[in-house]
């Protein structure tokens, strides 16, 4: 706006201000005026337009410079987000579920874990509106959905565990069964109920489930950010990780 305001200025004045000293010129009138009073105040003019604008350019150059940085910030801060979401879950199935992932009985093998908080890592969705004015816009909603994806696998492992410590302990340690012993499993169901026995079967295979399908999923839509950004900012450098075994 200030800088069309400025064209305008420059437009209509300068030909005003020609215009008059070229009719004084004609008129064989007032030189020395026109060369004491109108070429300054043209040379002024002049240079107040061209400074405006080279100001004005430099501050919108300044910001288009901060915007581009702060969205590249956003954007790495929320893959890396997703790194900690995937460390999460690697961390339960290395610990928890990848012991006893083979074995028969591993509804009760796989032991509960601690309460793990599931709005312990929140992606900053609102930082990455910046691709909604650009043609990677459908990348903010896959992100979305994997951070639903992330909380309801946490959700399923506190469920299970809760299953698993509050409920079926307290009856396998009545009938006599103990932790690093191998029971049939029709003894394991008496000992729990046929009820019980099937839910805890059921959430165990929910969380196990949910754990394998979200750490490569949230590997997946990480990479599918990483290659939007790029897409967008091809110059700058974007993080990326990989899931080790």
């Amino acid at each position: 706006m200030k800088d069309t305001k400025i064209n305008r200025i420059l437009t209509f004045g300068v030909p005003f201000i020609l215009g008059v000293g070229a009719g004084w010129i004609v008129e064989g009138r007032h030189w020395d005026i026109f060369l004491t009073s109108y070429v300054p105040a043209l040379a002024t003019l002049v240079a107040a337009f061209y400074g405006a604008k080279y100001a004005f350019q430099f501050q919108k150059d300044k910001e288009k410079k901060d915007e581009r940085r702060r969205n590249v910030v956003n954007g790495n801060s929320v893959i890396f987000d997703m790194m900690r979401m995937v460390t999460t879950l690697r961390n339960v199935q290395k610990q928890i579920i990848e012991p006893a992932r083979n074995r028969p009985a591993r509804f009760l093998q796989i032991l509960p874990t601690l309460h793990l908080n599931e709005n312990d890592i929140k992606l900053n969705i609102e930082s990455l509106y910046f691709l909604l004015e650009t043609d990677e816009r459908n990348i903010l909603g896959e992100v979305v959905i994997e951070e639903a994806r992330y909380r309801g696998a946490l959700q399923s492992i506190n469920e299970r565990s809760h299953i698993h410590r509050e409920d079926v302990q307290p009856l396998l340690e009545r009938a006599g069964i103990v932790e690093g012993v191998e029971y049939p499993l029709g003894q394991i169901e008496n000992a729990l109920g046929n009820r019980l026995y099937k839910i805890i079967q059921l959430s165990t295979e929910e969380m196990i489930n949910a754990v394998d399908e979200t750490v490569l999923s949230l590997r997946t839509v990480a990479d599918k950010l990483r290659a939007s950004l790029k897409k967008v900012y091809p110059d700058e450098k974007i993080i990326g990780f990989e899931i080790t075994p």
